[in-house]
């Protein structure tokens, strides 16, 4: 045990001292804490009048011969209130020569009842005029409309704006409002449990180019050089992982949740139990695959070597990541794939993550997956510490798949003896 913990302090010390680890931490919280200030930033560009250089309103030209100016103002000063709407009896030629010069935002020539035609200088990809214009004409011909057999404008005005209210029970968990927060931590896990799981292979390569694996492990056991690392990369990276959420809740919390409405604030909160299961998922998933990591990062003769050994495991993940994305969006969360998926050691962190914080579970069910992760990380530290073992003095091509299960069946029959 005393092996482990040098082995543990000496990786975690290597990790966190090392300049790469310290300048991406500090650019990450620099981003986070520059990020805090984008919704204030955004919701005051939102909030500001969009004036002209002349200090007023951007005009609007409505021009109708079939509809009265006292409906059309009312009608589009309702649809468009950051704006002048002024209205005319222009030609479409006028229109657009006084849209082109900028003294109109834009002009609407209403050519009947149910035709207009829409001017702008830049017809934007996102723009929602056509269907705001489209909403006040046919608005307008209904007025003008009911006006015929006697009903007024306040009254059609009082019909047409009668709000539906409604009211949700849930008797479990609002996947729409955990959406995206666990969407976000499902990418920070994603990256996490990969970064860091390579910071263990690298580690590997790096000792046994330097020869230093050698002279290492005829001084300790492979086991314990095994967990040593893994365990003291794993504390690096949670270390990393906690300065940056702290980060994140600190500074989004201080600079805005007093700016970002309400209605928007409970779509983006994170539940301290949902950051736990995060935190808890992410350290399963990190020993889990950075065992696997490190165990084919010990056949690597060279840093060439590495990627190649270890694209099939890098691969693995993604796609349980994309399909954990597609399950999210496909809504079928509560699906009896998801469920299988929950309990398979592999896929397990990061499917009962998404099933623990988007619907309701019970807490024995995401403590049964943790102790199926548990064991299987322990078979696969044991394991890894095998390969270790024998690869720690391989040196040349790679061995492939079926040669170390030759490998570890001739060590496991020498160890008996």
């Amino acid at each position: 045990m005393k092996n482990i913990i040098k082995i543990l302090k000496f990786e975690y010390l290597s990790c966190v001292k090392n300049k790469a680890f310290i300048i991406i931490t500090v650019f990450l919280m620099g981003i986070m804490l520059l990020s805090a200030f984008l919704p204030a930033l955004l919701m005051g560009l939102l909030s500001e009048d969009k004036d002209d250089e002349n200090g007023q309103k951007p005009v609007i030209s409505i021009s109708s011969e079939v509809y009265d100016k006292a409906l059309i103002k009312s009608e589009f000063e309702s649809l468009f209130t950051e704006t002048e709407i002024k209205v005319t009896k222009e030609s479409i030629n006028e229109l657009t020569k006084k849209v082109d010069s900028g003294d109109y935002e834009f002009a609407v020539k209403i050519d009947n009842e149910l035709k207009f035609t829409y001017i702008t200088a830049n017809n934007s990809l996102f723009s929602e005029d056509y269907q705001t214009i489209s909403d006040a004409v046919k608005s307008m011909y209904t007025v003008k409309t009911l006006d015929k057999y006697g009903i007024s404008q306040a009254e059609t005005d009082k019909i047409m704006n009668t709000k539906v209210t409604f009211e949700t029970v849930t008797t479990g968990t609002d996947q729409s409002k955990n959406y995206l927060p666990v969407y976000l931590l499902m990418c920070v896990l994603f990256i996490a449990i990969t970064t860091y799981g390579q910071l263990v292979s690298q580690s590997v390569v790096s000792e046994k180019n330097s020869r230093a694996m050698e002279f290492l492990i005829t001084c300790a056991k492979p086991t314990h050089l095994m967990f040593g690392k893994v365990i003291g990369s794993g504390l690096a990276g949670l270390t990393q992982l906690t300065v940056l959420l702290l980060t994140a809740f600190v500074s989004f919390g201080t600079f805005s949740s007093s700016i970002i409405p309400a209605e928007i604030s409970e779509y983006i909160q994170l539940p301290v139990s949902t950051v736990l299961l995060a935190l808890l998922f992410f350290i399963l998933g990190y020993f889990m695959f950075s065992f696997i990591l490190g165990a084919l990062a010990s056949f690597a003769s060279k840093s060439e070597d590495l990627n190649t050994l270890t694209a099939p495991v890098i691969t693995l993940l993604t796609s349980i990541y994309m399909i954990m994305v597609f399950m999210c969006t496909g809504d079928m969360v509560d699906s009896t794939f998801m469920t299988v998926l929950s309990y398979f050691p592999i896929s397990a962190p990061m499917a009962m993550f998404v099933r623990a914080t988007m619907t309701d579970i019970s807490v024995w069910e995401i403590a049964l997956s943790a102790i199926v992760q548990i064991i299987t990380i322990y078979l696969l530290g044991m394991l890894a510490a095998a390969i270790y073992k024998i690869g720690v003095l391989m040196y040349g091509n790679p061995p492939k798949f079926g040669e170390i299960i030759k490998m570890l069946k001739m060590q496991h029959k020498a160890n008996q003896k």
